[in-house]
This record gives structure tokens, C-alpha cells and sequence, in this order.
């Protein structure tokens, strides 16, 4: 290299390392002065944007971890007031048990339901102050909502019927004797030939002329057989349960013309032995039916909600059928062709029938239409029984051959708007609940169809306020949603809108509504959606009349009765209250491990920004000495080449 005088190269190289060395320190003394690697974007562009989010979602985490053990302390709100709730209720049935017994007097009694229905007074207060910020958690939608209950139709025109209620107060098993308490006999004859009748319903027949006729009216009411008998002097009988004659001549046997009509008629006939055919639709189109079988019945679903069947055997001749109106249904004339040489026998059977409506707690009404097994008068001359049983409080109905359903309900007003609404319906393959969709334009209507078996509906009021209602247990019965203006409503939906007269499609079986009146808390703990990181706390309404408890649910220890009635409806509150305890205790125990899991996830995503962010002080201090001997040695050889021109002045001054 020259030596030169303008441009000392050694220089600007030495001050070019001299730069760098100095840099480097800078960025080792920044380093280790703030303990981050990463202080600016050109520190590590990438890893400064994977930190920041890492940060937004460590702060995030934090604040979930807050949100989800508020959601813990609200929910130890609700259990505590619940579990004062739960004294409560024990009191309550501790003094309905001391009503129920017979040694205090209606008077004291009066006394003791003060102190009752204060405690029920007490639990709506609490259901109605407990509130956790401001939230109310134990009030439900704040509607008024009706108590479940469930009472029978009257309907006078149903059959007649005999009302029992348990020991429980709630059961009641409805029962009908049929439409004639007993057969009846009579005879032409002008004096008594009708005798005693025996415990086993066998009337004597004491005496009879020729030609005389002795008439047996069928225990249906409907269907008589006239027994033209011989002389009789002494000793015949006629069996009261299906009009048989022993010990009787019958010269012939005839069945006067009778009509069958109800709701609907099906007409059976068989061979002795044989397997009942139905013939109806034959009937029905013919404009006269002879059968020569031996034996025929009728079963007829009457005006009045009964149900009749009567069976004529032994016929050695035979019968015609003849529609009321040929082609069309329901209404039948039976008669014999001529008169049988046997005595005809009619085995009458029926069934109770009865109407009950059920309004659940959120207003879903229930009409259940009940029919009895068909009970056979055979097995006694006496009146029998034919019936069911049915829950005055659930509304359950066991012992029928047959439930036909129906619900309806209206959900929203000008007063309480809907908010938003859910309609689900229960996919049995999957075991999973399946979104359906109402349009937003009133009138829009949605078809539930006859496959549903289980579908719900959850209506919000505002401010996660909600009732919900879960049908279930439908069979054939469609369903339609229609949206109003401040809300929608449900109906069954009619099998031919277009033909008057057709009824609404029903359930063929029982209807289950469970009503729900819900405030509902989402707790949002994570970094994503409120689908992902986020689950909602379902408390029900635990007031006294929710409850079913109270003056406001018609419950009070009074008399006796009612305080055996009142210690079933609190075992009843005392499971409904335990519901809403289990439902928010096991959202507590989820909340709980949610805050584990997320203080984990908080962890480990805190590392990870640790690992990009933070410096490591023992690399760090290394390059920082590295170049802090660099800079001082880039001092140094500067220093040397600036000196480096002084030996060109030299060879100046050495002329």
C-alpha cells in the first residue's frame, strides 16, 4: 500500500470495525440493560410480531382467569342462597307433617300455615334479591310465568266418572262405570217371572208362558236380543253378564234393529275359534253387509269421549250391516236376518275416556285426551271399573291403552318482546341438537315434522334471559313455529289446512315439557370466539311459586288433606331446587378446572415469549466482551492509523 497523504485507507478501515464493534456494543449494552432480546422490529421482525400477540394473549388469559373465578363466585352466591333456600323448603315440610296429622284441629292448623306460607314468602324473596353485580340469579326472565300445574277438563258431556286422590294428594284415578251400570232384563208376561239374582249375577227365571219374550239389554245400553222362550215352571236362569239362558227354551233369538254412532265405528267378525277380521271399509261401501260368521263386533268411540264394544255370538243365523248413509262411516245398523234357534249372547266391554289440560311453568298448554284399556263386563255382573291414573301435578298419565297429545304456546309480547330465538330439534343418530331455521319476516313459519321426537325452543327476553321448553315423546304429531311481531308462536300443524273440519295432527302418544325460566351468564375465559373460549351457566328460577310451592302455587297446609298433598308438592320443590343446585354445582367444578387449564395454557404461552422476547445474559455478556475488546482494540489501531501520515511529513521534512 502507498504511502499517501490525502486518504489514510488503514484509517477508514479502522473506523468502519470501529463503527460496528461500537453498534454491537450498543446492542449487547441494551440488551443486558432491559433483559430483552427483542427491543425492536430489527431486532427479529418475526419474532417481535409473535410476540406481541403472545402478549395480547397472556394479558387476555390473565383477565379469563378472573372472568372464570368471578363465574366461581357467582355461582357460590347462587349455591348459598339456594342451600338457605333448602332450609326452608325442610322447614316448610317439616311443618306440613305436623299439619298432616290428625291430632290438631283445622283452627291450629291455620296457625301453622302462617308460619308456612311465610317461609314460602321468604324463598321468593331470596329467589328474587340474590343477585351477584348487579345480575339477578335466582328470578328467572322476571315474566310472570305460571306454577306447573294440571287439572282436569270439565267437560259434562265426557262419561260419567269416579274421582280418587292418594294418600300423596295428587294422584287422581278417574274411572268410568260405562254407559249402563248393569244389563237389564224384561218380559213380556204379564205377571213376575223375574226371580233373585246371586252373588255371580244369575237371575232366576221363575215361571214363563209360550211365546213369551224375555228382552236382555247389552251393559253398552245399546244393543237388546229378544228370547221368544217355552214354559217355563221353575228353575231357569239368565247369566246377567252376557244374557245367557240355561234351564230356558228359546224357540228364536233376535236382535232388533240398533244404530252404532260415534266418532268412529270398526266392525270384526270371525269364525268360532278363528282371528277377527275388520270388514269396516266393506261395510262402508256396500250398502248392506250379511255375514254369516258366528260371531260380530262392534267397537264405537261415542260422542261423549267412550269407547264400546259389544260381541254377538252364537247366531245360527244371520247378520246385516247397513251403513246409516252408504259410502260413509262412523254410523251402522246392525239387525239379525231372521230369528236364531239358539239364544244370541252379547259380550258388552268399554273404555273410560277423559280430557286434562296441563299448564307448564313457561305457559306451554297441554291438552291430553286419555283412553282407558277395554275393560270386559263378562268378568262381573257388578258395575266395573274402567280408568287410569294421572298426576295432577306432572301431569303424567299411566294405566292408559292411549294418550293423544297436543301442545301450544306463545312466546313474546308488546310488553316483553323476544330477543332472539333457538329452535332445536334432537338428532337421534348423532346425539346431537340440530339448529332449524324461523325467518325474520312475521308470518314466516317453520314445520316441525312428525319425525321430530324431541325438539326445543329457547326464547330470550333480553340480557341472557331466557326460557326454554323441550318437547319430547312425540309420535305423529307435526308441529309449526310461527313468527309474530314480538315473538313466535307454536301449534299443531292441521293434516289439510284446506278442508274444514280437519283437526289439528296430534301426538299419538304423551307429550313431555320440561319448562325452563333460566338466567343465563356466559363466562368468557379465552383468546377465541364465545363459541370456543367461552360456556354458559344455566340457573333456573327458584322461587316459591316456581317451585310450586306457596299461596301463589295454591299449595297450604289448612286442612289435613292439603297438608298431605303439600308434602308431595315439597318433595317436588325439593328436587327441583336440587336440579338447579347439581346444574350450577357441576359448572362450578367445570369452571374450576377450566381456571387450571387456562393458568397452564397462561404458562406455557408465557415461556414461549419468554424464549423469543428475553435475553440470555450468559450469550448476551459473552459478545458483549467480545466486542468490547473489539471497540477498545478499534481505539486502539486508530489511534495507530492516524499516526500513520506523520512518517509521510517526515520523509517531507528529511530533504
Amino acid at each position: 500500500m502507498s504511502l499517501v497523504i490525502n486518504n489514510n485507507l488503514m484509517a477508514v478501515n479502522v473506523t468502519r470495525n470501529l463503527n460496528s464493534s461500537y453498534g454491537k456494543l450498543a446492542t449487547s449494552t441494551r440488551r443486558l440493560s432491559s433483559g430483552l432480546r427483542v427491543g425492536t422490529a430489527a431486532d427479529d421482525a418475526a419474532g417481535l410480531a409473535m410476540r406481541e400477540l403472545m402478549r395480547a394473549d397472556i394479558k387476555t388469559l390473565a383477565q379469563g382467569l378472573r372472568n372464570a373465578n368471578d363465574g366461581i363466585s357467582m355461582i357460590q352466591t347462587a349455591d348459598g342462597a339456594l342451600g338457605v333456600i333448602d332450609a326452608k323448603l325442610i322447614r316448610m315440610k317439616e311443618l306440613a307433617e305436623q299439619a298432616a296429622t290428625g291430632t290438631y284441629t283445622d283452627a291450629q292448623r291455620l296457625m301453622i300455615n302462617q308460619e308456612y306460607q311465610l317461609m314460602a314468602k321468604e324463598i321468593t324473596r331470596m329467589a328474587m334479591d340474590t343477585d351477584f353485580n348487579s345480575r339477578k340469579l335466582l328470578a328467572g326472565t322476571g315474566q310472570e310465568i305460571n306454577v306447573e300445574e294440571s287439572v282436569a277438563q270439565n267437560d259434562a258431556a265426557r262419561t260419567a266418572e269416579a274421582t280418587m286422590v292418594d294418600e300423596d294428594g295428587n294422584t287422581q284415578s278417574w274411572s268410568s262405570d260405562g254407559p249402563n251400570d248393569e244389563a237389564i232384563v224384561t218380559s213380556s208376561a204379564t205377571d213376575t217371572p223375574l226371580g233373585a239374582i246371586d252373588a255371580n249375577g244369575v237371575q232366576t227365571i221363575t215361571k214363563s208362558n209360550a211365546g213369551d219374550t224375555l228382552t236382555y239389554t247389552s251393559r253398552s245400553g245399546i244393543a237388546a236380543v229378544e228370547n221368544t222362550v217355552t214354559t217355563v215352571a221353575g228353575g231357569g236362569t239368565m247369566d246377567l253378564k252376557t244374557g245367557e239362558l240355561t234351564g230356558v227354551g228359546v224357540t228364536a233369538s233376535a236382535v232388533a234393529a240398533v244404530t252404532y254412532a260415534g266418532t268412529k265405528v270398526t266392525i270384526e267378525t270371525r269364525a268360532p275359534g278363528g282371528n277377527w277380521t275388520d270388514i269396516t271399509d266393506a261395510a262402508t261401501a256396500a250398502a248392506q253387509t250379511t255375514t254369516a260368521t258366528h260371531e260380530v263386533r262392534i267397537t264405537a268411540e261415542l260422542a261423549n269421549g267412550s269407547i264400546v264394544r259389544d260381541t254377538f255370538s252364537n247366531n245360527d243365523n244371520q247378520f246385516t250391516i247397513t251403513p246409516t248413509v252408504a259410502g260413509t262411516a262412523n254410523s251402522y245398523t246392525i239387525r239379525t236376518t231372521a230369528d236364531s234357534g239358539t239364544a244370541i249372547q252379547i259380550n258388552s266391554e268399554f273404555a273410560a275416556s277423559k280430557t286434562f289440560e296441563q299448564t307448564t311453568k313457561t305457559g306451554v298448554k297441554v291438552v291430553n285426551d286419555a283412553v282407558s284399556f277395554l275393560e270386559d263386563n263378562s268378568k262381573t255382573y257388578l258395575p266395573a271399573k274402567a280408568g287410569f291414573t294421572h298426576d295432577a301435578k306432572t301431569g303424567e298419565i299411566k294405566k292408559a291403552q292411549s294418550v293423544e297429545s297436543s301442545a301450544s304456546s306463545s312466546y313474546g309480547s308488546m310488553k316483553t318482546p323476544v330477543q332472539d330465538i333457538i329452535i332445536e330439534a334432537y338428532n337421534e343418530t348423532t346425539h346431537t341438537w340440530d339448529k332449524l331455521s324461523l325467518g325474520d319476516t312475521t308470518g314466516a313459519t317453520l314445520d316441525i315434522p312428525d319425525t321430530v321426537k324431541k325438539f326445543r325452543i329457547t326464547a330470550e327476553y333480553g340480557d341472557y334471559n331466557k326460557v326454554r321448553d323441550t318437547f319430547s315423546n312425540n309420535t305423529g304429531g307435526k308441529f309449526t313455529v310461527t313468527k309474530t311481531q314480538y315473538g313466535m308462536d307454536l301449534g299443531m300443524t292441521d293434516t289439510d289446512a284446506g278442508t274444514p273440519g280437519i283437526q289439528a295432527q296430534n301426538s299419538t302418544t304423551q307429550l313431555n315439557v320440561k319448562s325452563e325460566d333460566l338466567v343465563v351468564v356466559n363466562v368468557h375465559f379465552g383468546t377465541g370466539s364465545q363459541k370456543v373460549d367461552s360456556y354458559d351457566t344455566y340457573i333456573n328460577m327458584a322461587s316459591a311459586k316456581s317451585l310450586g310451592v306457596g299461596e301463589e302455587a295454591g299449595d297450604h297446609i289448612k286442612t289435613q288433606k292439603m297438608a298431605k298433598k303439600a308434602l308431595d308438592n315439597l318433595n317436588i320443590a325439593i328436587t327441583r331446587k336440587d336440579e338447579i343446585r347439581a346444574e350450577i354445582g357441576s359448572t362450578q367444578n367445570r369452571l374450576a378446572a377450566t381456571v387450571e387449564n387456562v393458568s397452564i395454557q397462561k404458562e406455557n404461552l408465557q415461556a414461549s415469549e419468554s424464549r423469543i422476547s428475553d435475553v440470555d445474559v450468559a450469550t448476551e455478556m459473552t459478545q458483549f466482551n467480545k466486542v468490547q475488546i473489539m471497540t477498545n482494540a478499534a481505539v486502539s489501531m486508530l489511534a495507530q492509523a492516524n499516526s500513520l501520515p506523520k512518517a509521510a511529513q517526515k520523509l517531507i521534512d528529511g530533504r
